[in-house]
């Protein structure tokens, strides 16, 4: 056995955030039980390499798939008839948010794994300004998602004030105070994170605060908010099937429920994945509290590597699931990806052509047919 030591661990809003505070009460045998890279834990069980290969690839590749799709759903959400709706903005602002999460999530688990010195840890200005980042990524995606969740919320339960609610302009008003409300949350961390002999660590008032931010406010309220607002929202859409069935037995799908539909599937999938380390977390933090068993406590810690697995798919997810749940997504995908091809390449044909003649007919022709391909590629359905 052996006894956890605060450079065991990384930063105050990873996992359960400070394994050495946890590790620094004395429990009833003298002695904390934990594991290292080497060690098992819980009667010779297979412990878990919390930053192992096997860990850090299989970031690497969420974190590749995931930023790749956040920047076609960008791309997507930015198409002439998408960006009118309201859910576009929170979409493309979740697809920014969850691609500076995934980033973060790569650099760490590549200084663990390598050994490599952290940046937190190099002068107080840079610990200041990365732990400050990372809470702010940490918080604002989840709210973002939140804020999505309340837009289809009022949609469907409350349409006739959807003209009115649910606009363009007041979902990116409510996206910056999202932000502006973040970026306030982050601040202590700012003002109040300091280098000492064991990196970059919070102490004080701070780490009860830190503990605060990763329990409650980008954890548990998010997730009891969104699950909420999902019955709500399913509900209202199951009583409005039953209404509309006893009038008519065959009918097509409203375009609102087309486009709502796929839009919950991101909200409740955000739960799922987010709820498992919240709980996790929570549990853990309340054998702490309770001065439980050690090896209960070091069960949380070997079963963390899955559990932060299953949080980082709900940052790279989101474009996946909107081309799987709805086929007018993947037709206006597949148009934008055509188009942008069929650009690509009349430009490389044209090119030449327009270096070699120079007249004004060719370059007007060449001018008239780029307009006439950018008004067929604009024309899609909308969801």
């Amino acid at each position: 056995m052996s006894t956890l030591s605060p450079n065991q661990t990384s930063n105050f809003t990873e996992s359960i955030d400070d394994l050495d505070l946890v590790g620094s009460r004395n429990y009833s045998d003298g002695e904390f039980i934990m594991y290292d890279d080497n060690q098992s834990f819980l009667d010779g069980g297979p412990g878990f390499d919390l930053y192992g290969y096997g860990h850090w690839s299989t970031v690497l590749v969420i974190a590749i798939i995931g930023t790749i799709g956040n920047i076609l759903q960008f791309i997507m959400m930015s198409d002439s008839k998408l960006s009118p709706f309201s859910y576009s903005v929170y979409l493309k602002f979740i697809s920014v948010s969850d691609s500076l999460v995934l980033s973060y999530a790569i650099a760490q688990q590549t200084e663990y794994y390598f050994k490599l010195t952290k940046v937190p840890d190099i002068n107080n200005v840079l610990c200041k300004i990365v732990i400050s980042y990372e809470v702010f990524a940490m918080l604002l995606s989840p709210w973002l998602v939140v804020g999505l969740t309340l837009d289809r919320f009022v949609c469907v339960c409350f349409p006739l004030t959807r003209g009115r609610f649910c606009t363009k302009k007041k979902s990116i008003v409510v996206c910056s105070c999202m932000i502006g409300g973040t970026i306030l949350l982050s601040l202590p961390s700012l003002g109040f994170m300091e280098l000492g002999n064991y990196g970059c660590r919070p102490s004080g008032l701070l780490l009860h605060y830190s503990m605060f931010l990763r329990l409650i406010m980008s954890s548990l309220l998010p997730c009891v908010i969104i699950l909420l607002l999902n019955i709500g929202i399913t509900s209202r859409i199951k009583r409005s099937n039953e209404f509309r069935n006893t009038f008519t037995r065959h009918r097509k799908e409203s375009t609102n429920e087309n486009s709502t539909r796929p839009l919950v599937l991101i909200s409740i999938l955000a739960f799922v994945t987010l709820l498992p380390v919240s709980v996790s977390e929570s549990i853990s933090q309340l054998f702490y509290l309770l001065e439980a068993d050690a090896k209960a406590v070091s069960l949380g810690f070997g079963l963390w590597p899955a559990f932060h697995i299953f949080y980082l798919l709900n940052f790279g997810q989101n474009f996946f699931i909107l081309m799987a749940s709805s086929r007018n997504y993947r037709q206006i995908m597949k148009r934008k990806l055509v188009c942008f091809s069929e650009k690509v390449g009349r430009k490389r044909q044209n090119l030449p052509a327009l270096q070699i003649m120079g007249s004004a007919e060719t370059t007007n022709a060449v001018s008239m047919a780029i307009v006439i391909s950018n008004t067929a590629c604009s024309e899609v359905s909308v969801p």
